[in-house]
């Protein structure tokens, strides 16, 4: 994963110039770190929702596709731990 194309910024960064953090998470996504690093994202609500029921697809798709009850449980085991 190429990281060099996202906006970074510090939490007294972002805290200090939120309106502005929230107009430029329309352009792309912007990191917020703590301590020198990564600790949360903020995004585009639209592109959030959309990321979000593009995996709720694939998860549909490959719990259906999973013909074995292992690979089922496997499946359906990566997407919990993705939703926590």
């Amino acid at each position: 994963m190429n990281l060099s194309n996202y906006e970074f910024q510090s939490v007294a960064q972002a805290k200090a110039n939120f309106s502005k953090v929230i107009e430029s998470s329309k352009k792309g996504e912007i990191i917020i770190t703590k301590n020198g690093k990564p600790e949360s994202i903020i995004m585009n609500y639209e592109k959030f929702k959309n990321m979000m029921n593009f995996l709720e697809e694939i998860k549909d798709l490959s719990l259906l596709d999973a013909s074995e009850v292992t690979n089922y449980k496997q499946i359906k085991e990566f997407f919990n731990n993705f939703e926590d």
